[in-house]
């Protein structure tokens, strides 16, 4: 999957987030009384997608830190010298 094509999944909740709050701002019955169940929503929306940025950016940290032991092992064993 490309990095611009994750980027967008992951930036879907927090637009799905804004939304929610922008209808909880604008919507309100006769009454004026809130909908309160949009702000859970957006909550859930919200977190949603700091868990996913949060999984995104410990994956490539994880891959990252895997690659430079892996470079770094190449370079160990090709120049012959012994690790103490």
């Amino acid at each position: 999957m490309g990095s611009k094509r994750l980027i967008t999944i992951i930036s879907l909740p927090w637009i799905a987030a804004a939304i929610v709050m922008l209808l909880f701002t604008k919507l309100r019955d006769d009454a004026l009384r809130w909908h309160w169940g949009l702000v859970g929503n957006a909550a859930i929306c919200f977190s949603i997608g700091c868990l996913a940025r949060t999984s995104v950016l410990l994956h490539d940290q994880a891959k990252a830190e895997k690659q430079a032991e892996a470079r770094q092992a190449r370079l160990g064993k090709g120049s012959g010298a012994s690790l103490p």
